[in-house]
């Protein structure tokens, strides 16, 4: 039997740990919307090629999107990016099934569908993201795209 002098102590270790799963929880949820800019000189940077992708380079920006048969968020994140596309000139979204093209997945570090690269003109990986996707969230990494200046982004093949 527990002594009722422990019982406080425990308490507040209880509370303790779950105040420590919420913000852990909290602060994961927050990274999910947002994009943030890839990581130039790791796996989660680099190119994509037209022929990476089965489908032609977008003028100013290309959404690639990898989903998955069983992702219950990718129909959500469908929508929102071809409504952004629908509404910006220049720009394009890709759907990959991560299923099929496994040497992708590892290539660019997805551990989780969805998952969301941005492409500039060139097909370098500019900014990515993974989870639920809103239409502000997309437009403001497109808005960071365009910020860039000619001598910020590495020249790379087309293919």
């Amino acid at each position: 039997m527990t002594d009722l002098a422990e019982l406080p102590a425990r308490a507040g270790l209880v509370i303790g740990l779950l105040a420590f799963a919420s913000a852990t929880w909290w602060i994961a949820r927050g990274r999910d919307r947002s994009f943030r800019a890839a990581e130039q000189g790791t796996s989660r940077a680099g190119v994509l090629t037209a022929a990476d992708l089965g489908h032609p380079l977008a003028e100013r920006a290309t959404f690639v999107l990898f989903s998955s048969a069983h992702c219950s968020t990718c129909p959500q994140v469908r929508r929102v990016l071809a409504g952004v596309v629908g509404e910006e000139a220049g720009t394009h979204v890709v759907e990959i099934a991560a299923e099929s093209h496994m040497g992708l997945v590892r290539r660019h570090a997805v551990h989780r569908t969805p998952t969301i690269l941005l492409l500039d003109a060139t097909g370098t990986v500019r900014s990515r993201t993974a989870g639920p996707l809103t239409a502000s969230a997309a437009r403001d990494a497109l808005a960071r795209i365009d910020d860039l200046t000619p001598h910020d982004i590495p020249w790379s093949p087309r293919a």
